[in-house]
């Protein structure tokens, strides 16, 4: 079921591959709590959600995602609450 979710993602079929993450990342899957986690922060067939990305991240990462990890140091180091001046 992931490819097939990748694939929906891949060809820009957000509506259609985001039930696939859900269930995949409920389900244990870090690849999908990432892509879920993506989906939400761009707001790519669901509304622009940054707490629930970082949210998904964080779940990913502790399962050893390291494109979710990349991503929170990211959106750390790019906030302003955190960005140097």
């Amino acid at each position: 079921m992931l490819q097939k979710a990748v694939e929906l993602f891949e060809e820009d079929r957000f509506k259609e591959a985001f039930p696939l993450f859900e269930k995949l990342a409920k389900e244990g899957s870090a690849e999908a709590m990432y892509y879920v986690g993506m989906m939400y922060y761009e707001g790519w067939g669901v509304e622009k959600s940054q707490q629930k990305a970082i949210e998904w991240w964080k779940r990913a990462d502790r399962r050893g995602s390291l494109d979710a990890k990349y991503m929170l140091q990211t959106i750390c180091a790019t906030s302003s609450v955190f960005a140097r001046e």
